[in-house]
């Protein structure tokens, strides 16, 4: 044996994953931006930490974001899902 060890092999790419869910269109939750109207935004369907169904919007245009409870009255909420001041 010369010393060399064993020549290591790159690993193999891993497929990247990605999260699947139905397609749900949450604009009638939040159509749209609180701040300038502009509808360019982006969802994001989550739960607040009381457990509430809520969706997440970033506006594109003015970069505005609020958390919005589904079923709720259209009220932009905090993180925490109280009410915005």
């Amino acid at each position: 044996m010369t010393g060399r060890g064993r020549a290591r092999r790159t690993p193999d790419d891993e497929p990247l994953g990605s999260v699947t869910r139905p397609v749900v269109d949450d604009s009638a939750v939040v159509a749209g931006c609180h701040r300038c109207a502009s509808s360019t935004l982006t969802r994001v369907r989550l739960a607040l930490p009381d457990g509430r169904p809520a969706v997440f919007a970033s506006c594109g245009a003015c970069e505005a974001a609020a958390w919005y409870a589904v079923g709720g009255d259209g009220t932009p909420l905090g993180p925490d899902g109280s009410r915005r001041l």
